[in-house]
């Protein structure tokens, strides 16, 4: 995550999602959902503020103007561009990420998280600290034990390194799942057409689709992260920043 020795993090976060799973409780959007005293956008870009991010990329849907306008009213260490567009999935929300994040040629890593991963603050820092020291891989994802989420996304690593080696249902029963950071480089782009003509729709399959097609995929460990999608998360990830609070 280094450009010659001047340190340049480019960072996006993936914000584009309806979160109807919260709307029972939260009457706001997904993003402006408050756990504790800070919305969960605040939240993530706090965590990208303190790992060094240079410039962060915010994808939003077309429904959620309001977030821009909540985000941009405070002041933020870094560089702050938007795109606003609905996507039909979460992968196509991660690639326009990373198409405009590399549409200036920069090779990444670049620091991407879904908009609903509360986390320890620290742990961005420490998972690109991590990503740092590791030979370049297409996309390191950070992991995390399995939680009560309805729908985690197991990984496997090779005994013994950071390799993963099998994503999804083939890697059950696992010790990881996925935390919703991942450090990925522009050469996973030469996949983006195939995969939008094919009907891939989720990012977990895309990612699947990576490691089967031979891209080089490592995972990294991190503190436990709460993945908010359903209103009981809220509580949940409240409990969870006040015992990680220093």
């Amino acid at each position: 995550m280094k450009t010659d020795s001047v340190r340049y993090l480019k960072a996006g976060v993936v914000a584009a999602g309806q979160g109807r799973r919260l709307q029972t409780k939260a009457t706001c959007l997904k993003p402006l959902v408050k756990v504790g005293n800070r919305t969960l956008v605040e939240h993530v870009l706090d965590s990208m503020a303190e790992a060094g991010a240079s410039e962060v990329v915010v994808i939003i849907n077309e429904d959620s103007v309001a977030v821009r306008e909540h985000v941009t009213a405070a002041q933020w260490p870094f560089l702050l561009h938007w795109i606003v567009e609905t996507t039909p999935s979460s992968m196509h929300s991660f690639l326009r990420l990373v198409e405009t994040l590399a549409a200036d040629g920069n090779e990444g890593p670049f620091l991407l998280s879904t908009v609903d991963t509360v986390a320890e603050r620290r742990a961005y820092s420490q998972f690109v600290s991590q990503v740092d020291k590791l030979d370049p891989a297409a996309v390191t994802l950070a992991l995390t034990s399995p939680t009560a989420d309805e729908n985690p996304l197991h990984v496997r690593l090779e005994p013994g390194n950071s390799r993963v080696i099998a994503i999804g249902s083939a890697a059950v029963p696992s010790q990881y799942v996925t935390a919703g950071v991942y450090a990925v480089r522009p050469t996973i782009l030469l996949e983006a057409d195939a995969a939008r003509r094919d009907g891939v729709d989720a990012l977990r399959i895309f990612l699947g689709r990576l490691l089967d097609r031979g891209y080089e995929i490592a995972g990294i460990p991190i503190t436990e992260t709460i993945d908010v999608d359903c209103p009981a998360d809220i509580e949940t990830a409240t409990a969870f920043l006040r015992t990680t609070s220093v």
